[in-house]
This record gives C-alpha cells, sequence and structure tokens, in this order.
C-alpha cells in the first residue's frame, strides 16, 4: 500500500452469490492459514453458508463473517503449515462455540471477545455465527504485554466492561475501514492495540493473581532484552542479572512465577525454532543449522525439546510446512495461496534484534 490516501485492500466472499460447493471450497481456503474444519453445518437443517469481508489495516487484518456451525482445530502440525505467528481476538456477535485451547477449557458466547494464540494448539465445536476478528502480529502485544504466551483462550465476557468498549470500538474500525488512507491506518493501529492492550493486561492481572504475576515494568524490560538476543550464545541467567545490575536471586525471584528465567529463555528459543522451521524460506536450511541458531544443542537435544514441547519432532513440523506450500515450478516464488494468508506473512512485524 502507498503512503497516500486510498481504500484499503480487501477480500471476501458472500454466500448468497455461490453454490454450496463453491462457498464451503472459497470458506476453507479463507481460513486455511487460521484453522483446519470439518463437521460443516453438522445437524443443522440448512445447508453449509459462509461469508466474509476483511480489510488490511496497515499493520494488523479485520474482519467481519458469519458462517453455519462447524468444527474449528489448529494442531502442531496445521501451525507448521500455515507458518504464521499472531495473535487473533474474536467478538461473537451471535452464536459462539467450546473446547479446548491449548491445555485451556474455552467457552464463548454471543458478546464475549475471546483471544487465541496461532502458535497454540485449538479444538472447539461451534454453532452458527457471526463474529469480528482482528488478526495482530505477536511483536505489537510482545512490547506491551508481560505474558502473551497466556493470551491464549482468555475471554472478556460480555457482562463485563471491557468487552461491550472493544465490540463498539472494533465496529467503528470495520465502518471506517474502506475510507481510510495508510497514514491514518497507521495512527489508529497504534491507538486501538494500546487500547487492546489496557484490556487484556487488567483480566490477566486478575485471573493471574494466585500466581502473583504483575504487569511488572523491570520484568517487561528484562523480557524485551531477551528476545533480542535469543540467538546470542552469550544469553545466559548471569548475563542478563549483570546488564540489569540484578542478583541471581532476584532475578529468579522475578521469573519464578513464570517458570524460571531458563525455561523462559528455552521456550522463547524454541519458539523461534518452530517458525523458522515452518518459514518458506528455510526449506534449504538443514535442521541442525535452526538449532544451532537459536542455541538449542545438538541435532538429538533440539528434537528431544521439540518434541516434548510441540509433540511433533522438527523434520516433521518441516514436512508439515511443506505441505502448506503451493505445488509451483522450482524457478516460481512460494506464495501462500489463500489471500489473507499472504496478508498475515506481509504484515508480521520484524523482531528486535532481527
Amino acid at each position: 500500500m502507498k503512503a497516500v490516501a486510498s481504500l484499503q485492500p480487501s477480500y471476501g466472499f458472500s454466500a448468497e452469490q455461490m453454490d454450496t460447493e463453491t462457498n464451503i471450497a472459497a470458506w476453507r481456503e479463507a481460513i486455511s492459514t487460521f484453522f483446519d474444519v470439518d463437521e460443516l453445518a453438522a445437524g443443522e437443517a440448512a445447508p453449509f453458508r459462509a461469508s466474509v469481508l476483511s480489510y488490511a489495516l496497515g499493520s494488523i487484518l479485520l474482519g467481519s463473517a458469519r458462517a453455519s456451525g462447524q468444527r474449528f482445530r489448529r494442531s502442531p502440525e496445521t501451525i507448521a503449515k500455515s507458518g504464521v505467528d499472531h495473535i487473533v481476538l474474536q467478538l461473537y456477535v451471535s452464536g459462539g462455540y467450546e473446547g479446548i485451547a491449548g491445555d485451556r477449557a474455552i467457552r464463548v458466547e454471543a458478546g464475549d471477545l475471546c483471544v487465541l494464540d496461532l502458535a497454540q494448539t485449538l479444538e472447539t465445536r461451534a454453532s452458527a455465527f457471526e463474529n469480528v476478528t482482528m488478526v495482530v502480529p505477536r511483536p505489537m502485544f510482545d512490547a506491551r504485554l508481560l505474558q502473551v504466551e497466556d493470551l491464549h483462550g482468555l475471554v472478556l465476557p460480555r457482562d463485563g466492561a471491557m468487552a461491550p468498549l472493544l465490540a463498539r470500538h472494533f465496529g467503528a474500525l470495520l465502518d471506517c475501514a474502506p475510507r481510510m488512507s495508510f497514514d491514518e491506518c497507521q495512527a489508529v493501529v497504534d491507538g486501538t492495540i494500546s487500547l487492546i492492550s489496557a484490556c487484556l493486561r487488567g483480566e490477566l492481572e486478575r485471573r493471574d493473581a494466585d500466581r502473583s504475576v504483575t504487569a511488572d515494568a523491570s520484568l517487561l524490560r528484562i523480557r524485551q532484552y531477551i528476545e533480542s538476543r535469543l540467538a546470542s550464545p552469550e544469553l545466559s541467567a548471569d548475563a542478563v542479572a549483570l546488564h540489569f545490575g540484578l542478583s541471581r536471586a532476584s532475578l529468579y525471584r522475578l521469573f519464578a512465577p513464570i517458570g524460571g528465567i531458563a525455561d523462559y529463555i528455552r521456550s522463547r528459543r524454541l519458539h523461534r525454532a518452530f517458525f523458522d522451521l515452518a518459514a518458506t524460506g528455510s526449506r534449504s536450511v538443514r535442521i541442525s543449522e535452526v538449532a544451532r541458531r537459536w542455541q538449542l544443542g545438538t541435532d538429538a537435544h533440539f528434537t528431544r525439546l521439540f518434541k516434548a514441547a510441540y509433540g511433533i519432532t522438527p523434520s516433521a513440523a518441516r514436512e508439515a510446512a511443506m505441505l502448506g506450500l503451493p505445488q509451483l515450478p522450482a524457478h516460481a516464488g512460494a506464495e501462500p495461496a489463500s489471500p489473507l494468508s499472504r496478508w498475515m506473512r506481509g504484515i508480521a512485524a520484524p523482531r528486535s534484534g532481527e
């Protein structure tokens, strides 16, 4: 997009303009980056119907969808195949779903706003629904929230203050999206992510009060420092403590509620390794090179850590990622088939240190 006044790129389709088979194919393609789906309209009297309208607003995606009931799944293989690492917020205007997000039971009803982490697994069963969805690159929340990985499965209830507030904001964004210029998008997106972060931060702190996890400014700075140095062989608890002028005991105490600093560094390195393996540009990179890049030891050690974290081996993740690529001639570029997938790969903000 050019930095001049212009309509935002949009993508969508309407159920009324398609027969059932074509509508199903369009729906599967549109959401393939997000979920695998099956049991479409199971138990419903009418055939499956779905409509989508999405906008690319600078660094985020915003869209609305209506669809019949179905089952949604996001397995480790789906995560690798999609190759995207974003946070998704969904406001349910009607309908809802229930199931498992990661290892957390989740139930969403009309009026609720839920948060999903596309780096984590999911299996839910939805009734016929209408929702508004916002897709945000993870680094935009990394800079504002202490526990981004704990957002998965978080639900802001309709009878609280935050969900209705964000519902009105999302509705205004959808109304204005076709008229916003690129420069207007940049300003609006920054304010939007700050607003969402403030709403989510309070909910995370209330939910984790028993673990004494707070949005400690020093801990946020430490995590950002770690994130920017994950590829460095010099990164260690001692190096972090020295950089911030902390004793080892103080550093360990800060990270104790979230599993300890060593486990935290290892989990973040594994996260980077996973998406390296899923990246289309890494097909020629050996798995051992990925392990070395993120300081994850020998091939055997890396495989054990990776499988313990994701339930599949590094080679299985690579194979799943390859299945997500279109079959193109060797000289052609590997572009994702879905417009939404192309947008999501394009808006992935660079991480600090890269």
